[in-house]
Parts: structure tokens; C-alpha cells; sequence
């Protein structure tokens, strides 16, 4: 095709519209992700609830929806946001990508950033509040001062994150633009979540080891698998998050991508868990107490003795074995009767 065709922009400029376009179009994949395991936990909630679970479980069905909710919204308005940038102004100065940098402080665009803290922060106080139930049967003083520390860095996010609204209204609301105190906001959020997962696998790696050495593998199977240890601790949002504040920080076009990703990916690590914590298979605040009393049984369980033997006594002439069977004792019994009868007989 002739290149006449071709807006009359420079390469940079196409090459930036082009990356963003394509990550509001593959969105969609992780969102589907995102749907199909919000579908699967709701109903696994609501299958699996009693009156003793039940406030656990509406409350779990609350965070859900409305984790998903905000993460619907994001797309609703992502979609809108490219509707504008790529066709109804799609002549604005600079081209869609300098629209969508202009542009970010509109109603669609503060919905979208607002959607986005909003589901972002929710997300993150839930892997903290899995921390502390993973951690809750901890005692030692220092480390009691330690959980408190996520939950401290998700409250500098919220603080950095006012300094963001407050830069410039208008044209400079894009995280691209203020991107010294974006960037501050993403490594607070980012250190915390990075924290947490190293905390939490450390801590199941650990119990792993300790069950297997003392109990045998079969007892540490729930936690001996190295796919559940990721799923808890949410490693794969933290290695995409790492990425991604790489990418964003070296203000190179593919962060586009990752920003819109990072939110959906966030979200299924949680559902993941919420999933294992639905089906009984998470990790609670009594997991090891149950897990002791469970195998404490089958430990101090003695196999059934085949026979018992003892010293001969070669004064007395008494038998060198007992009988182990009820018949057998039944037999010897009856032959002891019979013969004493037979003495007094006799007598």
C-alpha cells in the first residue's frame, strides 16, 4: 500500500500508537482470565458455606465482586479511551498518543486511573491480610513488629498517590507525564507486594521442611508442591510487577502494556487464592494445630505385635512364648480347666 496513506506523523509517534492500541486490544485476554475465575470462586463460595464459614464467605463474595466490578469498569473505560484517541479525535495534535496523554484528567480517564487505584489497593491489603493469617500463630516479638510493615508501605502508596492528584490537572495527570512521583508510587506498592510473597513463601517453604523431616513427605504434600507455594504468595504478580516498573521505568513504550495488564494479573493471583481458600485447600489460621492433631494419631499408632517372647526359665520349666490369639488363649484356657478338674477327680 502507498505510504501517502500513511498519517502524517513521525516514526516514534506511530510506533507509540501502535503499542498502545494493541494493549488496549489484548486486555482482553487477561480479563477473560480474570471473568472465568471470578465465575468459578463465586459459586465454589456459595456451594461450600455453613453457619460456621458464612461471614468468611461473604465477605470473600463482597471483595470479589467488587475487585471484579472495578476491574470492569477499567475496561469499559479503557475501551472509551480508545474510542476517542483513535477515532473521534483522531486528529488531535501529536496523534492519538498525545491525546491519550492530554486527555487523561476527563471524566473517562479519571474513572479509569480512579477504577485502577481503587481495585489496586483492595488487592494489595488482601495479600497483606493473607499474610497475617499465615503468619498468626507466630510469636516471636520481632517478627510481630515486622507484619505490621506491608501494611504500613500500603499506606505511603496512598499518601504518594495524593501528591500524584494534585500535580497539574489537566495535561499532567498521565502517569507518563508526573512520572517521578508515578514511579514512586509503583516501587511502594510494588516493595510491599515483593515483601509479602518473599515472607510468605519463606514461611510455607519452611513448614514444608519441618513437616517432611519430623512427619515424612505425605503429611507436607498440600504445601510440598512448588505451584502452591507460588499461588499463595502471589509470585506471579510480583515478577510482573517487577517488569513492569522496569519497563516504566526506562519510560519505554511496552510499559503501555504492562500497565494494562498489571491490574487483571493482580486480581487473578488473588482469585487464585480465594479459590484454594474456598475449597479448604488455603492455608488458615489453624492449619498447623490441625495438621498435629491429624497426624498425631497415626504417629503414636503402634502396629499389632505378632508374638511375645520371653526369657526361658530353665528352673521352672515354664514356656518360652504366649499366645497372641484370642483363640489360641481360648484353647489353653479350656486345657488348664480341664486338667485341674481332672486332679480333683483323682484327688
Amino acid at each position: 500500500m502507498s505510504s501517502s496513506w500513511a498519517p502524517n506523523e513521525t516514526d516514534i509517534e506511530i510506533y507509540n500508537e501502535k503499542i498502545q492500541l494493541q494493549a488496549m486490544i489484548l486486555e482482553n485476554i487477561p480479563y477473560g482470565v480474570e471473568l472465568t475465575l471470578f465465575v468459578m470462586c463465586f459459586v465454589t463460595l456459595l456451594e461450600n458455606s455453613d453457619r460456621f464459614n458464612l461471614r468468611r464467605q461473604i465477605f470473600l463474595l463482597a471483595f470479589m465482586t467488587i475487585v471484579f466490578g472495578l476491574g470492569t469498569v477499567y475496561m469499559i473505560t479503557n475501551s472509551l479511551t480508545a474510542q476517542q484517541a483513535f477515532i473521534e479525535y483522531r486528529n488531535y495534535p501529536g496523534g492519538p498518543a498525545a491525546y491519550l496523554n492530554a486527555m487523561f484528567a476527563n471524566t473517562v480517564g479519571l474513572t479509569n486511573s480512579a477504577s485502577w487505584v481503587v481495585s489496586n489497593w483492595l488487592l494489595d491489603m488482601f495479600l497483606v491480610w493473607r499474610f497475617l493469617v499465615i503468619y498468626s500463630d507466630f510469636n516471636r516479638s520481632w517478627m510481630r513488629i515486622l507484619l505490621w510493615f506491608p501494611g504500613l508501605m500500603v499506606c505511603m502508596s496512598i499518601d504518594v498517590l495524593k501528591s500524584i492528584s494534585q500535580a497539574d490537572g489537566s495535561s499532567n495527570s498521565t502517569p507518563f507525564v508526573v512520572a517521578n512521583i508515578t514511579l514512586s508510587f509503583y516501587v511502594i506498592s510494588l516493595a510491599a507486594n515483593i515483601i509479602v510473597t518473599i515472607l510468605i513463601a519463606g514461611r510455607l517453604l519452611v513448614y514444608r521442611h519441618r513437616v517432611q523431616s519430623v512427619l515424612g513427605a505425605h503429611h507436607a504434600k498440600g504445601y510440598a508442591n512448588i505451584a502452591t507455594i507460588l499461588v499463595e504468595s502471589a509470585v506471579l504478580y510480583s515478577a510482573f510487577a517487577f517488569t513492569f516498573l522496569i519497563v516504566f521505568g526506562m519510560n519505554n513504550p511496552l510499559a503501555y502494556i504492562f500497565i494494562n495488564y498489571v491490574n487483571s494479573i493482580q486480581a487473578i493471583c488473588s482469585f487464585l487464592i480465594i479459590f484454594r481458600v474456598a475449597t479448604g485447600k488455603a492455608w488458615a489460621e489453624d492449619t498447623t494445630s490441625r495438621l498435629m492433631e491429624s497426624t498425631h494419631g497415626n504417629v503414636v499408632k503402634l502396629q499389632p505385635a505378632t508374638s511375645i517372647h520371653f526369657a526361658r526359665d530353665t528352673s521352672t520349666g515354664m514356656t518360652d512364648s504366649m499366645p497372641t490369639s484370642r483363640k489360641e488363649m481360648g484353647i489353653i484356657i479350656s486345657e488348664e480347666v480341664g486338667q485341674n478338674k481332672t486332679d480333683d477327680y483323682s484327688a
